[in-house]
This record gives C-alpha cells, sequence and structure tokens, in this order.
C-alpha cells in the first residue's frame, strides 16, 4: 500500500446494538474512504513516545515516517480492498502486535469520525490534570480507555478502545468494552459513545467491529475532569511541533500555513532514495495561536481559528487540519 497515491478504499464494519429489545444485533456497512482520509488519521492520531523522549530536531517528522512506515508495510490492496500484507509474514507475533495496535489506532480515528462524528480523538494520558500536576495517568484496576473524543456538534465526550490484531477476538472485545466502560463520566457529562474498536483480518481482508459495552455498577466506574484546554493541547501539540520544526519547508499561501514533509518509499517497487512528499495544512492563525500555546484562545475561538480555504484536491478534517 502507498498512502500518498490517490485512492479510494472499502472495508466491512460491524456495529454491534446491545439496545435492541432482541438481545445482542449487528449491522454491517461498507466503509468507503480515500488514501488521504487514512493518511489524516496517521498524521493527526497517537504519538505516544513524547512523553517517553526529550524533544529533538526532526522528532516529530520521524515519528510521522514510522507511522507512515507500520501503514505502509502491514496493509496491501486487491482492487478497492484493503489486506494483509503478505511481506509481514516472517515477523515474530510481538513486532506483529505493535503493527496492530496503531492499526487499531489510525482505523479508530477514522471509524470514530465517520459513524459517530467524533472531531478530535486523542489519548487519555496525553492530556494534564486539572491541577497542573502532570497528566491523567487513569488507571481502574487493570482497565484504562486509550482515547477521549469530542464531538463539537453537540458538545460531547466519547471514550474509545482502539484493539488491532490478526483475528477477531472476543476476549480482546470484551477486555475493550471493560476498558470503555471505565469511564463513568467525563466533565460531568456520560461519554457518548463509549465503545470498543476493533480492527482485524477475514480471510486476509481488513474489517472492524464497534461494541458498546455493558452497564456496569458506578463503583466500577471514575469521573474524569479536565479542561478543553487540557485536551486541545494534547490534540495539537504534536501537530504543531511537526509544523515548527520544518523550518524552509513551511510555508505561507494566503490564509494558510503549509508544511511539505518528505518520507522515502517503503513497500517492494520504488527505489530506496526514491522520496515523496505530504503537504499537510493548516490556517494561519490556528498555527499562530498554536506557537503562542494559547490553547484558551483556541478553545474560546476554534470556529473562527479553523476557517481556513481548503486546497483543490485535499482532504479536511474537521480539526482544521487538511492533507494534500
Amino acid at each position: 500500500m502507498i498512502l500518498t497515491e490517490d485512492k479510494k478504499y472499502t472495508m466491512s464494519l460491524e456495529m454491534e446494538d446491545r439496545e435492541s429489545t432482541t438481545g445482542l444485533t449487528s449491522k454491517n456497512t461498507e466503509l468507503e474512504f480515500s488514501n488521504k482520509e487514512l493518511l489524516h488519521a496517521v498524521v493527526t492520531c497517537g504519538m505516544p513516545i513524547q512523553r517517553m523522549t526529550a524533544g529533538f530536531f526532526s522528532k516529530k517528522r520521524l515519528e510521522l515516517t514510522y507511522k507512515l512506515f507500520l501503514a505502509e508495510t502491514a496493509l496491501d490492496t486487491e482492487g478497492d480492498r484493503i489486506k494483509k500484507a503478505k511481506r509481514i509474514a516472517y515477523l515474530d507475533s510481538s513486532e506483529k502486535s505493535v503493527m496492530s495496535y496503531y492499526m487499531g489506532m489510525f482505523l479508530t480515528k477514522l471509524i470514530s469520525k465517520r459513524m459517530y462524528d467524533t472531531d478530535y480523538l486523542t489519548h487519555l494520558n496525553l492530556i494534564e490534570k486539572t491541577n497542573g500536576d502532570g497528566f491523567i495517568d487513569f488507571f481502574n484496576s487493570e482497565w484504562r480507555p486509550d482515547m477521549i473524543g469530542l464531538q463539537e456538534a453537540d458538545q460531547t465526550w466519547s471514550v474509545w478502545e482502539a484493539k488491532g490484531g490478526s483475528n477477531r477476538r472476543e476476549q480482546a472485545l470484551k477486555k475493550g468494552s471493560q476498558q470503555a466502560a471505565a469511564i463513568a463520566s467525563i466533565n460531568g457529562t456520560i461519554p457518548s459513545p463509549a465503545a470498543v474498536c476493533m480492527t482485524y483480518y477475514d480471510h486476509g481482508f481488513l474489517c472492524g467491529v464497534i461494541r458498546e459495552p455493558e452497564k456496569l455498577e458506578e463503583k466500577n466506574r471514575e469521573a474524569i475532569q479536565f479542561t478543553e484546554e487540557a485536551f486541545f493541547r494534547a490534540y495539537y501539540k504534536p501537530i504543531c511541533e511537526l509544523f515548527t520544526e520544518q523550518g524552509t519547508r513551511l510555508h505561507f499561501h494566503g490564509k494558510n500555513a503549509e508544511i511539505s514533509v518528505a518520507v522515502p518509499y517503503f513497500p517492494d517497487g520504488k527505489r530506496e532514495e526514491e522520496e515523496r512528499m505530504i503537504h499537510v495544512g493548516m490556517s494561519r492563525d490556528l498555527l499562530f495561536c498554536l506557537m503562542e500555546n494559547d490553547y484558551k484562545k483556541l478553545a474560546a475561538d476554534r470556529k473562527k481559528l479553523l476557517h481556513i480555504s481548503c486546497p483543490e484536491g485535499a482532504f479536511m478534517g474537521s480539526d482544521g487540519i487538511y492533507i494534500r
């Protein structure tokens, strides 16, 4: 798979319904998306090593290169369907687990937007505590959900547990449901949805399933509090750092700011020295706000800050970030 080539993809997605009067039922759908939509998820979702290492020049570009390498190495295509790449067959189970983790994360970001209109999705443990004493390292026994989402239209929060693997595993779905259910409320509101999203392969082709958990007793659940500024800082700070480290590859076009990130071709059939460019953009005002670390202004004026003229052929996310 080469994510910088314009193409439409299709995957089968199962949405389980626990509200049915007849018990657990499922609705199947064929989810179609573009290469740029998946690339947007790769760029904006999950930079977990940012808490593990000190900053250094080109750190964010290397993180993006690594995530793109994992996606393009793990996946292949047959027509418009995505399938598991044969090239990863020789890897041991732990190496495959790393790839599956990232695939689950990227596709949960994409699926949560398409099916639930989740505009933002970021890791819970990248959000700072309200008292300023570090990050929310939330653990409820052994269960901890991966990510927190925000749906702008109705100002609701959501909880997501991302799972990825070679096969559909009922035990992993059950555990993911428990993890998603571990949070009773976010800033005083009930998460909607709280769900586990698992991606796996069926006869070699990529599939997904979403399951919302059964209700738990309140004594087994936790209430989470954080500010909107802390949430948006967790989401946008890695993207801002990607922009600011690009130097001469940061350009301004009218009211837009755009970077050009050079990455190599990974899959077979391309010369090792051959590179391609990924263009990532946002409004100039949004970038300046992020560079000034003014997340209070972002939280208050984001509709204005996110307003942008999207270049022709680009994919524009509801976060104000475009990919072309």
